[in-house]
């Protein structure tokens, strides 16, 4: 469940993409912002999180 801690995160997330000029989609920067805060990894084959190197992808 998102919390203060998970919106922190996604601004972190989205700053990061957008100074790289790499967008991504707004669920999956929510869903990248629940596994950086959860530390978990992700199994996805979706290539947009290619672009989060603090991402663990699987």
């Amino acid at each position: 469940m998102p919390d203060e801690q998970t919106t922190f995160h996604y601004g972190r997330l989205y700053a990061q993409l957008r100074s790289q000029g790499t967008p991504v989609p707004t669920n999956d920067l929510w869903i990248a912002a629940l596994v950086v805060q959860h530390r978990l990894t992700l199994l996805t084959r979706d290539d947009h999180f290619k672009h989060l190197p603090q991402i663990s992808r699987v």
